[in-house]
């Protein structure tokens, strides 16, 4: 079989129809990916480690996300419903926006399509038919994050979550409203419309708003690696560096250098290269062997801090994005 790796833009997915068979039996389908945009270094190691796995397993696979993330919670709907139109052997879905997509997985499911949740819908893969999950313990990702923090001596947290809607991401900022809870401290809760997920900009406006109505905030947990520089840069701006820490929920390689140079004080790694990579390879074993493993499948949290970012940042030199950075 010869390795076919495709991106496909929301404003491209084809409704090409395919052969439907149960699993086990079908060897024409092609398997379909549905996952987060590439413009976000996270999503790059995840199609990183689809494309290693699908290298080594010999396995076709065709990867499928939106380019524009403005209308991310209706544009994810719709590209699942594209993708369960082509009666693929086998479904690999981020379960991003629960409301509009479980329902798909379970007619999916219901219809005999297999189907493997990754990154996003921890606690939905069970009720819509699912034969398993691949991914990070978002509240433990939360949670250790606020127990730093707290340990630290932050009397005050800003969890800022650029992806409202996110089931994932926002049980990130309950694990971590838990931790500093618990430890006797206060937090904030900040959100910014998706369409600015990406907008270093306007996350930088952002939390420079909160920190100056809050001068209290004493720290600030991001959820993702690209709000953690605009976290950095707000702090700069109002001139409070080295006085209120941050850390963040995963990684890019711009949020590793400034672990090491110390501004950062840690990133919560949930591994995205292996949720693509055993992704591939569940995908495999189940359509050739009818194995799969049972269950969460976790790939975090892992905290990487001072003490081991030079040898993150040394694997992602030597094999770039594996690591989650880029």
């Amino acid at each position: 079989m010869k390795l076919m790796k495709s991106v496909l833009a929301a404003a491209a997915v084809t409704l090409g129809l395919g052969a439907t068979s149960p699993a086990l039996s079908n060897e024409e389908g092609p398997i379909l990916v549905v996952s987060g945009p590439l413009s976000w270094p996270f999503f790059a190691a995840v199609k990183k480690g689809f494309d290693d796995a699908a290298e080594i397993f010999d396995v076709d696979y065709q990867y499928i996300a939106v380019t524009d993330t403005s209308n991310m919670t209706s544009d994810y709907p719709r590209l699942l419903q594209q993708a369960i139109s082509r009666e693929p052997r086998m479904l690999l879905v981020g379960e991003f926006f629960p409301d509009g997509m479980d329902p798909l997985i379970k007619e999916a499911t219901a219809a005999g399509i297999p189907v493997l949740i990754h990154n996003s819908g921890q606690t939905l893969w069970e009720g819509n038919g699912s034969i398993g999950f691949v991914g990070e313990d978002p509240y433990q990702m939360g949670y250790k994050a606020g127990q730093i923090q707290a340990e630290a001596g932050v009397t005050t947290g800003l969890c800022f979550n650029q992806v409202p809607g996110n089931p994932t991401v926002e049980e990130r900022c309950n694990g971590y409203v838990a931790a500093m809870k618990e430890a006797g401290k206060e937090t904030v809760y900040q959100t910014i419309g998706t369409g600015d997920a990406t907008n270093p900009q306007a996350m930088t406006q952002a939390i420079k708003g909160s920190l100056q109505a809050n001068p209290q905030i004493d720290g600030i947990y991001t959820l993702n690696a690209v709000p953690a520089m605009s976290a950095l840069r707000a702090v700069d701006e109002v001139g409070r560096k080295g006085e209120i820490m941050v850390g963040t929920a995963d990684l890019s390689n711009e949020a590793l250098l400034a672990i090491k140079n110390g501004d950062l004080a840690f990133a919560m790694d949930q591994q995205p290269y292996l949720q693509g990579f055993m992704s591939i390879q569940i995908a495999h074993q189940y359509l050739n062997y009818g194995l799969h493993p049972i269950g969460h499948v976790k790939t975090g949290p892992l905290v990487i801090d001072s003490s081991n970012v030079e040898e993150t940042l040394k694997v992602n030199k030597e094999h770039a994005g594996v690591r989650g950075a880029s």
